[in-house]
């Protein structure tokens, strides 16, 4: 399935307070790696909210905070949620998702920018994987 394409910008003022809020302490190294804007990590078509993972507690590593927002484009909101962790990816991976999300699991969603981006490194070098999987005799 699809990932969702939808994408917002993530106020930095609210962020750092939700952040705050939950975690008591934050240095200006470690918000260098806040997302300025976020794009909903969620299956297509999956109803409700958007939703993008923002922060990883240092004190909770079963929960992670993540960016919700309406498709209306409505508020942002910020919410403390626990991970999926159902495993049964192809490498055995555990979902990256927050437990109850909608639709597919993260192993069944795919980036379209990610796939978009594959593709085309697969035709540019067409090629040399044909030159490197050749049979040698």
């Amino acid at each position: 399935m699809r990932q969702c394409t939808a994408t917002a910008e993530v106020p930095i003022a609210e962020l750092t307070i939700a952040i705050l809020a939950g975690q008591g302490l934050v240095t200006g190294h470690q918000l260098e790696e806040a997302p300025g804007a976020v794009r909903c990590e969620l299956g297509l078509w999956h109803g409700d909210e958007h939703a993008a993972f923002a922060w990883d507690w240092e004190h909770k590593p079963e929960e992670a905070l993540w960016v919700r927002w309406a498709p209306d484009g409505g508020t942002m909101r910020f919410e403390s949620l626990t991970h999926c962790e159902i495993e049964g990816g192809a490498d055995g991976d555990a979902c990256w998702l927050y437990l109850d999300h909608p639709r597919d699991h993260s192993w069944n969603v795919s980036d379209p920018e990610v796939e978009a981006f594959r593709r085309r490194v697969l035709a540019e070098n067409a090629g040399l994987l044909a030159w490197l999987t050749r049979k040698r005799e």
